[in-house]
């Protein structure tokens, strides 16, 4: 159980310390964007929510780099900013308001029941991977390979579900739009 543990252990800390990185890189390059998601969730005063939008992106890269330094309370920070992103869509999903962007970073994507789930999931791995043992071993050359090769496939079936869901919510859309002109 103590090599799984800790492969377990590297692929959270990896797939998670990408997942921050790479939703920080996107909100700093795209600031108006989530500036404006942020706003949409109406769940904090204007103001206040652009304060918080200004620093979400480096509190996301400092988690990232803390991941990836050697996680410590950035499990939990991770853990913690997961939970709070999957209730805050939890409400605006409740209020109806499932059209806004998720602010996740990258290409827009509306607000759906599996970006919660997903949030839910991500935030217990980053709880459970603490917890678990770690070998007494030094990585063996393979165990840096299977690590490299789980963290791949996590990302490309993180990427290709996010893209799916992105075109799926557009392509309904679309033939709403479609169907409304036919009428």
């Amino acid at each position: 159980m103590n090599d799984i543990g800790t492969l377990f252990i590297l692929v959270t800390r990896l797939a998670l310390g990408i997942l921050f990185a790479t939703a920080a890189i996107a909100k700093l390059r795209n600031r108006r964007d989530f500036y404006a998601a942020a706003l949409a969730y109406r769940l904090l005063p204007p103001r206040q929510a652009i304060k918080l939008a200004v620093i979400l992106p480096w509190v996301e890269a400092s988690i990232a780099i803390g991941l990836m330094a050697g996680p410590g309370i950035a499990w939990y920070a991770a853990a913690g900013l997961l939970l709070v992103y999957a209730l805050a869509m939890a409400v605006n999903i409740a209020r109806g308001r499932h059209d806004l962007d998720c602010g996740c970073g990258g290409p827009p994507q509306p607000l759906s029941i599996w970006l919660v789930v997903r949030n839910f999931v991500l935030a217990g791995a980053a709880l459970a991977a603490p917890l678990l043992p770690a070998a007494g071993r030094s990585l063996q050359p393979i165990d840096v390979l299977i690590v490299a090769g789980v963290v791949s496939v996590l990302t490309w079936l993180y990427i290709t579900a996010h893209r799916l869901l992105a075109e799926s919510r557009a392509s309904g859309r679309q033939q709403g739009h479609n169907a409304t002109e036919d009428r």
